[in-house]
């Protein structure tokens, strides 16, 4: 076991709020102290001198953070409010008034002088928009020994307190760290302005998706190849196909330990609806190494989240503890983090080619207006829509998918798309809001083609329905295409195994968001068995007859002719 200095031990909080993680990792360190022999005196000055590290972006939040931290020292050190001690938990400088011409006039003295210039230069640029960026800012190859040895000069220039905060605040980006701790902030990309959107584009392209992804790559970079960190966020870069290069990095490293906390974690009554996982990870990867997962996401409220959590730990044979290699995850397609599935369903991921081998799932348009673009088929003159399997090049209607309701086999179809002139005025709107048509209007060369369509988002079981020619298709009803019978694949068969509940367990490991897109139906694994072919096509065009006849019974469908009851 490799041994090593407690005073050396450095855990940092990049985004450290209030300093809560700080204050209970404050009470591990006393602890380990104390065990070494330390007095409570001694340990805690070593504690804030050497172990704890801090940043935030928010002013009161640091003043918090250090007056909380002064206030644990102080429990155990009359004296330490009377020592030149100060913790090193700091704000992120936001420079906005240090330039090259300014440093000029700097008065300080450096053992490298040259250097230093150059150093300081670099801390002026990268804290230009410090208030925005905070820890996510990098710096590389500073010499802060010798941009400390200017710090004692008595020399005081009226910007010497703003160098010294860029000196200290930029060693701590800069240094690694055995241990890192930290609750991210969330934000997602459309919530990011320009320059927070445009530095993690360009810095953070694999995390980009959101903000706590984007502090999941910052933190392993600051860990120490043999240390460790530790965050609670939001569950979505285990799963979704907007964080597949992030879960390739991250399945690179090692995920020690999981707690799969679901929904309602933080509160014991009310409120917060955010799924969120809280992890351990470490940046070097151990081979045949079985991680421990939680699964703690059904169970309803805080309390039994946190009764069940301390049974799982103190006792291994429960159903809801898993413990699989991670290597596992490789095993399927985008390599989501299912710590769940089994051994049969690896096998059959190794074993078999996936949809996306075989058909296309495309996404449809977003009208950007729906009140405008959308009617019930029964709101217009028959005259002015187009025909279900035929294209009507004069009409101003068309028939229309946009999900619905669960409904299997056939139906949901209620709805017709302004597409006049091949929908100029939908995307004359698209061209007015957004720089380019296509990123709403999409496909177009796939409209009005015979597919199986569903509604992408759901609360529960998905359903597929095959649609005819003539429709037009929405970005929650999208649609599966397939050349008819391309390489012993018919629709028919298709729909079958879409509708079973093969499908949906499935679905459950790549969409367990339940936000059922193209991307996780594209992984969907798919075995042909042509001595089946004939047997599944004819059980679903029964099927697909009995749910057509079902729902013309009623009037809101077009083909309505008489209630079956009359």
């Amino acid at each position: 076991m490799t041994s090593f200095a407690l005073q050396e031990l450095k855990l940092i909080d990049p985004s450290m709020g209030s300093g809560h993680i700080l204050v209970y990792a404050f009470d591990v360190f006393m602890q380990l102290y104390e065990a070494e022999g330390q007095s409570p005196r001694t340990s805690s000055e070593l504690i804030l001198e050497n172990n704890l590290f801090g940043l935030d972006i928010d002013q009161r939040a640091f003043q918090l953070a250090y007056f909380a931290l002064m206030m644990k020292g102080r429990q155990y050190s009359r004296r330490i409010l009377s020592k030149q001690l100060r913790p090193n938990v700091y704000v992120v400088p936001n420079n906005s008034d240090i330039g090259e011409a300014e440093l000029q006039l700097v008065q300080m003295q450096f053992n490298d002088q040259k250097k230093a210039q150059q150093d300081l230069l670099t801390l002026a640029e990268g804290f230009k928009n410090g208030a925005e960026l905070g820890s996510l800012i990098k710096f590389e190859g500073l010499d802060f020994e010798n941009l400390k040895s200017g710090l004692n000069n008595t020399n005081i220039f009226f910007f010497d307190q703003s160098i010294k905060e860029m000196i200290l605040v930029g060693e701590l980006l800069q240094q690694q760290y055995e241990i890192g701790i930290t609750n991210p902030p969330y934000m997602g990309s459309s919530g990011m302005d320009k320059i927070l959107s445009g530095y993690v584009k360009k810095i953070y392209p694999d995390s980009k998706r959101d903000l706590f992804g984007v502090f999941i790559e910052r933190l392993e970079d600051m860990i120490k190849s043999t240390g460790y960190y530790a965050m609670i966020t939001q569950h979505a870069w285990m799963f979704l196909s907007s964080f597949e290069k992030l879960r390739i990095k991250i399945n690179q490293q090692t995920i020690v330990n999981m707690a799969h906390l679901g929904t309602r974690a933080f509160e014991e009554i009310g409120g917060e609806v955010v799924q969120t996982t809280a992890f351990v990870m470490t940046p070097r990867k151990y081979r045949n190494y079985n991680g421990s997962y939680l699964r703690l996401v059904d169970f309803e409220n805080y309390t039994l989240k946190e009764t069940k959590s301390l049974e799982g730990i103190a006792n291994p044979l429960v159903n809801y503890l898993y413990m699989t290699n991670q290597d596992n995850f490789l095993k399927i397609p985008g390599q989501p983090i299912s710590y769940w599935v089994s051994e049969i369903t690896l096998h059959i991921f190794n074993n078999s080619k996936v949809l996306g081998d075989f058909a296309e799932p495309r996404q449809g348009m977003a009208t950007s207006n729906n009140n405008l673009f959308l009617r019930e088929w029964y709101e217009v003159s028959q005259l002015k829509i187009g025909t279900i399997r035929g294209y009507r090049t004069n009409a101003k209607w068309y028939p229309y998918n946009k999900g619905g309701s669960f409904r299997k086999w056939y139906g949901n179809n209620e709805l017709i798309v302004d597409w006049e002139n091949d929908g100029e005025e939908i995307k004359k709107l698209a061209a007015s809001l957004y720089k380019n048509a296509t990123r709403t209007i999409k496909n177009i060369p796939y409209y009005f083609r015979e597919g199986l369509t569903w509604s992408a988002l759901t609360s529960g079981n998905v359903s597929f329905r095959y649609t005819p020619e003539g429709f037009l298709f929405d970005s929650k009803g999208p649609i599966i295409f397939i050349d008819h019978y391309k390489d012993g694949i018919s629709y028919d068969y298709l729909l079958g195994l879409l509708n079973s509940k093969v499908t949906m367990h499935f679905l459950m490991i790549f969409a367990p968001t339940l936000d059922f897109n193209q991307g996780p139906m594209r992984k969907l694994p798919l075995i042909l068995c042509n001595s089946e072919n004939s047997s599944v096509s004819k059980l679903v065009k029964s099927n697909k007859d009995y749910s057509s006849k079902d729902w013309n019974n009623f009037e809101t469908a077009w083909d309505f002719r008489k209630h079956p009851l009359v």
